[in-house]
């Protein structure tokens, strides 16, 4: 899968960028093992799909990995947002919604028309970038969607 080319952002010293070579792979499974959606996933296998998607890296102003995303993607029609994840001590400063808004904003994704994923607990996150619930109740109140 091409990666359209390496991005970078850049804000308050934190820098977002899409260079697979700078993720932190320590850190990023360490983080990601802790979560309720990949601590069943091998490493092996949780860093084979990073490796194989759009991954985002969020980097504090000292260099060291703060957050990750990535994005299944087919880089012309449809995205799936995954593994959005903010470390600790860098949460409540805006850098969760950064890394989303960035990830759908991606200059390298403009024609993806629906970006897809699923959350138990960051729904009004999402909402206030456009994505809406697909489903009521059970699983389907889990998945959102943006369609542009």
């Amino acid at each position: 899968m091409s990666s359209s080319g390496i991005s970078s952002w850049t804000r308050h010293g934190f820098e977002i960028n899409t260079d697979k070579s700078k993720l932190d792979k320590a850190s990023i499974l360490k983080m990601l093992g802790a979560t309720y959606w990949a601590r069943d996933v091998s490493p092996d296998n949780l860093w084979t799909s990073i490796q194989n998607s759009r991954s985002y890296g969020l980097y504090s102003p000292q260099g060291e990995q703060a957050g990750f995303g990535r994005m299944v993607t087919d880089m012309t029609r449809f995205a799936w947002m995954s593994d959005v994840y903010i470390l600790p001590v860098h949460r409540d400063a805006g850098l969760g919604k950064w890394i989303v808004e960035t990830m759908v904003n991606d200059p390298a994704l403009a024609s993806v028309h629906r970006i897809m994923l699923s959350t138990t607990d960051a729904h009004s996150l999402y909402e206030r970038l456009g994505f809406v619930t697909i489903g009521d109740d059970g699983e389907a109140r889990q998945l959102m969607q943006l369609k542009r």
